[in-house]
């Protein structure tokens, strides 16, 4: 979601208390969405200028922009209970929102003046996406090197240079089997693009990187198939983002 997305992206600017005080929100959305900024203030145990301090630090303009967005988070999980098409429409507008919103300009820039760029998917759908991203971009003449296996990935990372580019595909950002190498990277000044769905609170991924992007992925209640019991998680929309990422991209340098 919008929120989370922020708290990922601004998390170096928050301390302590804003770190709690959002972590209690987006456990309790529906319950803060109906709050004025004193009753928020209060039940927290902070000043109201506090609370604005905070909001402000994500980018808004005031703690009613705030809200706004927090009610829109609850909006769209109330489309759980609707059809998948209602879900699927809103998922896309939401990731083409974080997507605009988003400074593109220097991602671009890396992609086009990198050396080499490296591309590693954490799960299947993830892989599937590295191999569409690797097919665009070889038609404008940017090769990219997908990195199948985490094995693949640990002998690559050795070789990265900051004249290079790294693309990390993933669902929650949670990746603890290689997140000492992302340090490392992060130490080398490797540049790296995480690409990971909004909604998860812990992507540490996200934060460790200079550059972001976010789609929104769509999950189901628990369902039963046969004698199994699913959680079906939709990433139609990651697809969706590789394919603006690739035709932002090439029509920005068209004629470059």
């Amino acid at each position: 979601m919008e929120l989370e997305m922020l708290i990922n992206k601004y998390y170096n600017n928050l301390n302590e208390n804003d770190r709690l005080t959002l972590r209690y929100i987006i456990n309790h959305k529906r319950e803060c969405a109906r709050m004025s900024i004193t009753d928020l203030a209060t039940y927290c145990n902070l000043s109201r200028s506090s609370i604005l301090r905070m909001t402000k630090k994500l980018g808004f303009s005031g703690f009613s922009e705030f809200k706004y967005s927090l009610k829109s988070d609850i909006t769209f999980n109330k489309l759980e209970k609707e059809n998948y098409y209602q879900q699927l429409n809103m998922a896309i507008e939401t990731t083409l929102k974080l997507f605009r919103a988003t400074d593109r300009l220097q991602i671009y820039h890396r992609i086009q003046m990198a050396e080499h760029i490296y591309a590693y998917g954490t799960g299947w759908a993830q892989r599937n996406a590295v191999l569409e991203l690797k097919r665009n971009f070889l038609s404008c003449d940017r090769r990219i090197i997908d990195l199948t296996a985490k094995k693949e990935f640990e002998i690559a990372r050795q070789y990265f240079t900051e004249r290079d580019l790294l693309i990390i595909i993933s669902l929650s950002g949670e990746i603890k089997e290689i997140i000492e190498d992302i340090r490392m990277l992060k130490f080398k000044h490797v540049p790296v693009l995480s690409i990971t769905d909004s909604d998860f609170k812990n992507n540490e991924l996200a934060t460790l990187v200079p550059y972001n992007l976010y789609f929104q992925s769509i999950n189901f209640s628990q369902r039963k198939n046969g004698n199994s019991i699913v959680n079906p998680t939709s990433l139609g929309t990651l697809f969706v983002l590789i394919d603006t990422l690739f035709f932002d991209y090439l029509f920005r340098n068209d004629g470059k």
